[in-house]
């Protein structure tokens, strides 16, 4: 491995070059190359998104690798984990997402389910998305207020 010279006013600083990653697609388009269509890449990119939930353009690479295997559950799973990254915000990549993997969705009864949250969109706690495969769903049942404001004892005579 060559180094490489990271300051040149202090030549003792020598770092060697960084080792390309054992793992990751060399792909940049949505479509992933049909000799990477596997389990296991699915798995890389249900990682990725777990690392960094906020980028689009894996979430639709899991989606439509999972579609091309014709996994209707890691389809779903995808497609909810991409519902909970946009929020209330696009909506018009939800409308297509719901209506082009309807009938995924739709073999966990969650088509009609999320066509009612087209417009705020859906949370991650809600227990009724929580699908095996979901990376970024947090079911909770029942109540998340686990706090609740109280005043002490005499707080009011000390704040007068």
């Amino acid at each position: 491995m060559t180094p490489f010279l990271t300051d040149t006013t202090h030549p003792e600083r020598i770092r060697p070059a960084t080792p390309p990653a054992v793992f990751g697609l060399p792909v940049r388009t949505l479509s992933i190359a049909s000799h990477w269509h596997s389990p296991a890449t699915g798995a890389l990119l249900a990682g990725e998104i777990g690392r960094k939930p906020a980028n689009l353009h894996l979430h639709l690479q899991r989606i439509s690798l999972w579609r091309t295997l014709g996994d209707e559950t890691a389809t779903a799973a995808a497609v909810i984990d991409l519902w909970i990254v946009l929020g209330a915000l696009g909506q018009q990549l939800r409308t297509r997402m719901l209506l082009t993997h309807y009938a995924a969705l739709e073999t966990h009864d969650l088509g009609i389910y999320l066509n009612e949250r087209l417009q705020q969109g859906v949370d991650r706690h809600d227990p009724r998305i929580a699908l095996a495969g979901s990376v970024l769903a947090r079911p909770v049942a029942g109540a998340r207020i686990f706090l609740r404001n109280t005043t002490l004892p005499g707080a009011s005579a000390r704040s007068a």
